[in-house]
């Protein structure tokens, strides 16, 4: 039969408090360290979180900003479109303009519609009184252009809806500038004034030395005579006759002037002529 010894049995439990009394005075220590190279994933995640709040934010604001700017400008080229023709006219197309430079010989140039007005009022002013018929021929030659120009220019205004241009211009009024609101107020006030104030001044169909070619009741060019130049009396009858009407030649220049100012200042003419410029060199 087998025996416990029990002062064996006391013994050995005493033992096993003492181990387990002194386990728990002494915890395990275990010492973590950190590799010199490691990385700090919460500074990771902290970079993102403010990134993609910025996204958040700007986002949208750029995506409001590009529909603005893609709507302003398909409304530059609408209207761009309903005043291309004119804006041609005014600014790019070349007409042909006498300069007389001796009293025996004139060049043909070829200027712009807003060169050519500007010249031609600084010619009448200093030839207007001439009795040179060849300086007087040029003045009556440039006239008659610059009026069969004018003539063109009503002809293609006429075309355009103004009612539509404005309605186009108080869908968009939110994306323009007040500059720019009050740019097109001026080109559409000039449109509207424009024909009239041309087709009132332009007493000068009747000129004898440069005749107007008229078919269907359209101006479709201008005859000279080979032998006008020979016909003194004609020429400085029409010369006078442009002195009485000074007024309404200053009229259609002036309108013209302004228009043309209009034009430029909205489709930034100055900034188009740096960008061409820049592209030839």
């Amino acid at each position: 039969m087998f025996q416990i010894n029990s002062d064996t049995l006391k013994a050995d439990t005493l033992k096993l408090d003492t181990l387990i009394r002194e386990g728990i005075a002494e915890p395990i220590r275990i010492q973590i360290q950190e590799s010199k190279d490691g990385f700090d994933w919460n500074v990771w995640f902290l970079l993102l979180g403010v990134l993609s709040l910025i996204a958040a934010v700007a986002i949208p604001f750029i995506q409001k900003k590009y529909e603005e700017r893609k709507a302003k400008y398909g409304f530059h080229l609408y209207i761009k479109k309903r005043l291309g023709v004119v804006w041609n006219l005014l600014t790019y197309d070349k007409f042909e303009y006498k300069q007389p430079t001796t009293a025996e010989s004139m060049d043909d140039l070829q200027l712009t519609f807003d060169t050519l007005v500007f010249r031609f009022e600084k010619d009448f002013q200093k030839n207007k009184d001439t009795i040179h018929p060849l300086f007087a021929f040029g003045v009556l030659f440039n006239l008659q252009k610059l009026l069969m120009t004018v003539y063109r220019v009503q002809q293609a205004l006429t075309t355009i809806d103004l009612n539509n241009l404005d309605e186009k211009t108080l869908e968009y009024g939110d994306k323009l500038s007040k500059s720019e609101h009050h740019k097109l107020t001026g080109i559409y006030m000039l449109i509207e004034h424009y024909i009239s104030i041309t087709s009132h001044h332009d007493k000068f169909d009747s000129l004898q030395a440069i005749k107007r070619q008229v078919k269907d009741k359209r101006w479709t060019g201008l005859i000279v005579e080979n032998t006008v130049l020979q016909n003194q009396g004609i020429i400085l009858k029409d010369m006078q006759y442009l002195k009485e009407n000074e007024i309404s030649i200053n009229e259609i220049l002036n309108v013209n002037k302004l228009l043309i100012q209009e034009l430029k200042s909205y489709f930034d003419f100055d900034k188009l002529e740096k960008r061409k410029r820049n592209r030839a060199v």
